[in-house]
């Protein structure tokens, strides 16, 4: 216990002290590089208060906002009542949580997480469009991403809906309207099968390549009849959040450039708050057609028994995941059909999903890292600390190029091909480094700026969030 309140005090102190809390007559006057100061707001002054939550809220808007998650699990006849209800929300605000901190901490990684995800939808998109114009349905981008969400599912069991036709072409099969009402079913979450057989979850999840294999053989008589609006209108993509959001960015924006017209001191946490921006836009590109927080599902194909193990084999798929690209770690194992994890990956061909996610994460970290860059004459409490953040800055942009360089390098002689794969870890282990010296700077910084860095402009009459 002594020792962790020693450490906690060491930290403060590092972060902190000496700090003195001054007025504006004396900001003024006072050399910041020998104190910290914490300075309230005023009419011709801004405070640090001002600059450290208007800039966090423009980060943690842009980190929310790009968020377009897989649909979660469906909760179908489980845990009713407001128990069932509030433990399915707060599961969604974790869900939620967790990737807005993700996002913060990586933004790089989210980047190649909607690159792939934008690829994966367009390469579905053009194998299912020929069975689109044949089915004379809708097909869309939305609708291949609706797919690859996990919207599309078949429901094995009992069927619970009037509404159900009935295709007489296969008599143990029924194939529901599109309605996300239809084929409730009581059965539980997972089928479990003999161990000759493929064990599932109920409802099963399809992906767009599932979808393509069973139109393909012909499983599925036609494609879903469902309209990109009313896909769209699943979204819970709320228009007012992301003016908010787009408002504070431009804000943002507008707020640094403005001080650098005027050469006034900009805050390094200002800084990062661009570069949170610029990849959040890419995001929001990358996503434009994908819907957002998508919560229910639609029965394509509806069982009043178990699923055919046929058909489980047929659509078996093969999935990796965002993590195991990165720590190479396979221990989590799905039941065929559970809902499809964020961070998954369908794979096509073996290289063609590490490709793009690296290359997209790579040019995200040339990106976020070029962005930092741009405090490289800015005032630091130390000349250590800002010799730490060009060091950090740099390494975060350059480290991708040098990794691809180094794999063309090594990869052409055969010979040095051991010698990759001990630099690999040393390297990637430096830009986790250098991504903590930002983001301990950033803080840190924010209690030694200079005096007229709390000097405001008349950008902060621009509509905001402080």
């Amino acid at each position: 216990m002594a020792l962790s309140f020693a450490v906690c005090r060491a930290l403060l102190f590092y972060f902190i002290a000496p700090v003195r809390a001054l007025n504006h007559t004396e900001a003024t006057i006072t050399n910041s590089s020998a104190h910290a100061i914490l300075l309230s707001s005023a009419n011709s002054a801004r405070g640090t208060l001002n600059i450290l939550w208007g800039s966090l809220f423009t980060i943690i808007a842009c980190t929310w906002t790009v968020q377009h998650l897989n649909v979660p699990a469906q909760r179908n006849s489980c845990a009713p009542g407001w128990r069932g209800t509030f433990k399915q929300h707060m599961e969604s605000f974790y869900r939620s949580v967790k990737w807005m901190v993700i996002t913060m901490i990586a933004p790089e990684v989210v980047i190649g997480m909607a690159c792939y995800d934008y690829l994966s939808a367009k390469k579905n998109l053009q194998d299912l469009e020929g069975f689109a114009l044949e089915d004379d349905v809708p097909w869309t981008l939305t609708h291949s991403y609706f797919a690859n969400i996990g919207g599309f599912v078949i429901q094995s069991g009992p069927v619970a809906d009037s509404h159900t036709e009935t295709d007489t072409s296969s008599p143990d099969r029924r194939l529901p309207r599109h309605d996300n009402n239809a084929a409730r079913n009581s059965l539980p979450s997972m089928i479990s099968r003999s161990e000759n057989e493929i064990s599932y979850h109920n409802p099963y999840h399809l992906t767009g390549r599932q979808i393509w294999k069973l139109r393909k053989n012909n499983i599925l008589p036609s494609l879903p009849q469902i309209s990109e609006a009313e896909l769209q209108d699943r979204s819970k993509s709320d228009a007012f959040v992301k003016a908010v959001a787009l408002f504070q960015i431009l804000w943002a924006i507008v707020e640094v450039i403005v001080r650098l017209a005027r050469k006034l001191a900009i805050s390094q946490l200002e800084l990062a708050v661009i570069a949170f921006a610029a990849c959040a836009v890419v995001i929001y590109g990358l996503h434009w057609s994908k819907p957002k927080s998508v919560g229910a599902t639609t029965t394509i194909i509806q069982y009043e028994g178990p699923v055919p193990q046929e058909i489980l084999q047929l659509i078996k798929g093969r999935h990796t995941y965002m993590r195991d690209l990165l720590i190479a770690d396979d221990s989590t194992k799905l039941r065929h059909g559970s809902p499809i994890r964020n961070d998954a990956i369908e794979i096509y061909t073996d290289n063609e999903a590490g490709f793009w996610i690296y290359l997209a994460m790579i040019l995200g970290a040339m990106l976020f890292g070029g962005i930092h860059a741009g405090a490289w004459n800015f005032e630091f409490p130390t000349r250590a600390e800002l010799l730490l953040w060009r060091c950090a800055s740099v390494w975060t942009a350059v480290c991708g190029p040098i990794l691809i360089m180094l794999g063309i390098l090594f990869g052409y002689f055969e010979k040095t091909k051991g010698l990759f794969v001990i630099a690999l870890p040393i390297l990637t282990f430096l830009y986790v480094i250098a991504r903590l010296a930002l983001l301990v700077e950033i803080v840190r910084t924010l209690f030694f700026l200079p005096p007229d860095a709390f000097v405001s402009t008349w950008a902060s009459n621009i509509p905001h969030v402080n």
